[in-house]
């Protein structure tokens, strides 16, 4: 059963995740979490994600002829964000993460509306970079799900979905390089971790495949579009699925 929600969870993934370059960690991290430790999650999941950002970073290529500058200071705050998370890891309450991410992606994703429906000027915001790209790093590091993070706030920018694609892979390559770096320094990588690597590879490849072929007949604004539904719907999934950590707050 577990290798069996293992393969559909990949193969799902990997098709979201080519169309709008996240929602495999999403999906897999839980079910390999579910029969094994987090930190071993959060590591066999990190090799395929690496590997699907690179060739996503490559297909959107075109895009590093557009200025970079607005984009770096969110990049440095998340390699801060990915330290601070990577010394809590086994500190905080996962549960509690999630329901923090998923109210946070779905208030973003509805302002993002708000404002596309009066068809407010997105801009770049040093406080908005800074603050959203140190809780990138965080959310890689406590619960493996920095995409949402960073396609939220890369959603809400006045960009191509070419820009879109290059800007958050070559954010998710740096981030999973060192997180993988990390977790293999700690040991995370036994031959029952690479086991799980291997085994999640073919669905993974088929998944991919077909969801580069759908990305390919988009338009910027219909990606756009399907994008900020995708993010309501896992946010708001997060929040329900993690609603029971409130009980442990109040």
């Amino acid at each position: 059963m577990a290798y069996l929600l293992l393969f559909f969870a990949s193969f799902v993934g990997s098709g979201l995740k080519a169309i709008g370059g996240f929602g495999f960690a999403t999906l897999t991290t839980p079910v390999v979490a579910l029969f094994w430790n987090v930190p071993i999650a959060i590591g066999v999941i990190s090799i395929p994600t690496l590997l699907m950002s690179l060739s996503n970073a490559w297909r959107a290529r075109e895009a590093i002829r557009e200025p970079m500058k607005p984009y770096i200071l969110f990049f440095v705050a998340s390699l801060i964000g990915l330290g601070l998370g990577m010394i809590f890891l086994l500190q905080t309450d996962a549960r509690l993460m999630k329901l923090f991410l998923g109210a946070f992606i779905v208030g973003q994703t509805v302002l993002s509306l708000v404002k596309a429906a009066k068809k407010s000027s997105p801009h770049h915001s040093s406080l908005r970079s800074g603050g959203m790209g140190l809780l990138a790093g965080i959310m890689l590091a406590t619960v493996n799900m920095p995409s949402h993070v960073i396609a939220t706030y890369l959603s809400g920018l006045n960009i191509s979905k070419g820009t879109y694609l290059f800007i958050l892979s070559a954010c998710q390559v740096a981030l999973r390089a060192i997180a993988i770096f990390s977790l293999f320094l700690a040991g995370i990588y036994t031959p029952e971790a690479l086991w799980l690597v291997v085994i999640v590879s073919l669905p993974v490849l088929f998944g991919y495949v077909l969801g580069t072929r759908f990305y390919n007949w988009l338009s910027d604004r219909v990606f756009f579009q399907i994008i900020l539904g995708i993010l309501l719907v896992m946010g708001s999934l997060l929040v329900f699925q993690n609603r029971g950590a409130l009980l442990q707050i109040f």
